[in-house]
């Protein structure tokens, strides 16, 4: 066994220990045990344009689908004819541009956005991404006067022509749920972009692929002064973010499923919730040759599911 391979199970059962152990003071992974965003080679640069194109090192290994989440509304998984999806996260540190980034492509057997309000995204085809950078757990939000928030929750959401679009990340990011205007500066921080093919798809099309993207700075607390009031988070190797993805599924008249990587629902307002992600650096997973996830690839990345 060569001497990188030790390196790497050395470090991830390292790893796998200490996501045990943090378990057992709340949070909730649904695959039981957590979950890992890879980070980018230096030769890799991510384009936040809502296609797989500069995803093609992403080591399938780490790709999640809804076998590797629960289902909240009626406690069974879809079948995939139904709703499926591949989820890849990544990170820089602050030797790069210190973000996040996020790729779920989805494939729906019919898409339903008819949404028009930022805060009411989430009852049709959308995805909710929430973030406790700090995984220090307990309520998004303090009672009484806001003036900040512990964890973020944001959506993404197609922009639809005269009706869904916010100001932030190309019509399809948005810090929900009544957020203060205040606040929403966070949401400029953001790039974000969704493709769709067909491109012209909207609600009642059928077999449609969506592909969320997004990059996003995080911050240990989102506060009402601003950025510079706010203290962002560095990210470092083999941490563990609070991170949670749920993605949420319109057949026509009422959301009729919701995947989520924790393992209970509570995940978009209480970070005690959240499921977790440990920050692998470069070695500790097997970098794949191309620039581009093709149609051979993601037949690989189904089979991991």
């Amino acid at each position: 066994m060569g001497e990188i391979n030790v390196k790497k199970i050395l470090s991830l059962t390292a790893v796998l220990l200490l996501a045990a152990v943090t378990a057992s003071f709340g949070f909730g992974n649904a695959n039981g045990f957590g979950y890992y965003a890879l980070e980018i080679p230096a030769d890799v640069s991510i384009t936040i344009d809502g296609d797989a194109t500069d995803w093609g090192w992403f080591d399938p290994a780490f790709v999640y689908g809804p076998d590797d989440c629960i289902e909240i509304i009626v406690g069974e998984i879809p079948p995939k004819s139904d709703l499926d999806m591949a989820i890849m996260t990544a990170w820089t540190g602050s030797d790069r541009d210190n973000k996040l980034y996020g790729l779920v492509r989805v494939t729906d057997d019919t898409l339903h956005v008819a949404a028009t309000e930022g805060d009411s995204g989430w009852l049709d085809d959308d995805l909710e991404i929430c973030i406790d950078a700090d995984h220090s757990g307990g309520p998004f939000r303090a009672d009484g006067v806001i003036t900040g928030v512990n964890a973020s929750q944001f959506t993404m959401h197609v922009s639809t022509p005269g009706g869904y679009e916010t100001p932030y990340g190309n019509g399809t990011w948005w810090m929900r749920y009544n957020a203060p205007a205040e606040i929403h500066w966070v949401d400029a921080l953001a790039e974000a972009q969704i493709g769709l093919n067909p491109p012209s798809a909207t609600t009642g099309t059928a077999n449609v692929v969506v592909t969320y993207e997004f990059s996003t700075p995080i911050f240990d607390e989102v506060l009402l002064e601003g950025e510079d009031a706010s203290p962002r988070h560095t990210m470092t190797a083999n941490e563990i973010i609070g991170l949670t993805y749920q993605l949420n599924e319109n057949d026509g008249e009422d959301r009729t499923h919701q995947l989520s990587t924790a393992a209970e629902n509570g995940a978009a307002w209480d970070a005690t919730f959240s499921s977790e992600f440990t920050l692998l650096v470069i070695g500790d997973y097997e970098q794949q040759s191309g620039t581009a996830v093709n149609s051979s690839s993601w037949g690989m990345i189904k089979a991991t599911f």
